[in-house]
């Protein structure tokens, strides 16, 4: 079996490191204060969060899990928390009963199938969810202090909300929690810019209600002795030097470090042996191949000034509204630079740390310096 995980929540032997993270995650939040999460894409953010809630429900703190990326709408966005609340619930009648006091407006329905097992759905009886009704549900986390003592909230993929600030929503969320006891919440996002923006910026409602922490990348000398752990299940040996060049290739981030070692484990498995660096290049070889389509399809959505602007950030992130660096990467103007990378931001291709821009997939960005 493959010892690298990617592209799922990361559980387990496969879980590394984030010690720290994961500490202060837990005391924070069992402390009874808020946490917002920052990362780039990519970093493991959610496989810590799954890490941090499972240490907590030990410790009997309940946690409901939110992922707003399915908040299409104001009622899915109220349909995703109750659902987070009656996974706690082992007898759907008693919940049921309870959720029809607490919010007024919602009728539970539990239906049984072919196979006798239970299926909870709710309605609304409201042709559109009302700001009262979402009161209402937002205080769903605050009655189940009651049977808990303490109960935490993960939203996931937080900055979604913002699709929701023509009705008010965010302010509305900010009221809620703000009167609420025994409820922590965590906030999290892929989007950092606009997380940023959100908890920064004090003109937005959000502005200041959370302790903030930041993943950046793991450390080089325990991803490397990761590695050669992970590679020696199946007697496969990594050099130190070629696990940091593994790591340099995947840009040291934790998802892309799992994608390309899972490759390579697959080249070498049935040989064992040494990795060399040619079973390094020949495996990001292979991955930019099987993502290639996608890689030209995603690069030809863009206008002209955009894809020159990938090109250049493929290269260098560094200085991008500097005279020097829109003349070298032929990029119009500071201005067209700025509303481009706001674009690219916003669609997941780039990211930045302080002042440095950057392409989120490394493989993408090696695809994009060979084009």
């Amino acid at each position: 079996m493959n010892p690298f995980s990617y592209g799922t929540i990361v559980r387990g032997d496969s879980f590394f490191d984030r010690r720290e993270e994961t500490k202060l995650l837990i005391d924070t939040l069992s402390g009874g204060n808020n946490v917002v999460l920052f990362a780039p894409r990519r970093y493991g953010k959610t496989s810590l969060v799954f890490r941090v809630m499972e240490h907590l429900e030990e410790q009997g703190i309940p946690c409901l899990y939110i992922d707003l990326m399915s908040a299409f709408s104001l009622e899915r966005f109220a349909e995703l928390i109750v659902e987070a609340a009656r996974k706690k619930q082992s007898k759907l009648e008693v919940f049921a009963q309870e959720l029809s006091g607490w919010v007024k407006k919602i009728r539970p329905t539990i239906e049984f199938g072919l196979d006798g097992a239970p299926k909870f759905s709710i309605d609304f009886s409201e042709q559109h969810i009302s700001h009262s009704t979402l009161t209402q549900v937002f205080d769903i986390p605050q009655q189940l202090v009651k049977q808990y003592g303490q109960v935490v909230v993960v939203f996931d993929e937080f900055q979604e909300i913002s699709r929701f600030n023509n009705e008010g929503v965010e302010a509305l969320l900010r009221s809620v929690i703000q009167q609420q006891q025994g409820v922590s919440y965590l906030f999290l996002g892929s989007k950092t810019h606009m997380m940023s923006q959100m908890f920064e910026n004090k003109k937005r409602p959000f502005f200041n209600s959370g302790i903030h922490v930041q993943i950046g990348a793991l450390p080089e000398d325990e991803t490397i002795e990761f590695l050669q752990k992970q590679f020696a299940t199946n007697n496969i040996n990594i050099g130190d030097d070629e696990a940091r060049y593994l790591i340099q290739c995947a840009a040291n981030i934790p998802y892309y470090i799992q994608l390309l070692a899972s490759f390579i484990w697959q080249r070498k498995v049935m040989n064992g042996g040494d990795i060399a660096v040619s079973d390094i290049n020949d495996s990001v070889q292979d991955i930019i191949a099987l993502k290639g389509d996608f890689y030209h399809e995603q690069f030809n959505r863009y206008s002209i000034g955009q894809k020159q602007l990938l090109r250049a950030l493929s290269r260098d992130g560094s200085h991008i509204f500097s005279v020097d660096y829109i003349r070298r990467y032929k990029l119009n103007s500071s201005s067209t630079v700025q509303k481009n990378i706001k674009i690219l931001l916003e669609d997941g291709l780039a990211d930045k740390t302080g002042d440095t821009y950057f392409i989120s997939d490394p493989f993408f960005r090696i695809f994009l310096q060979g084009i």
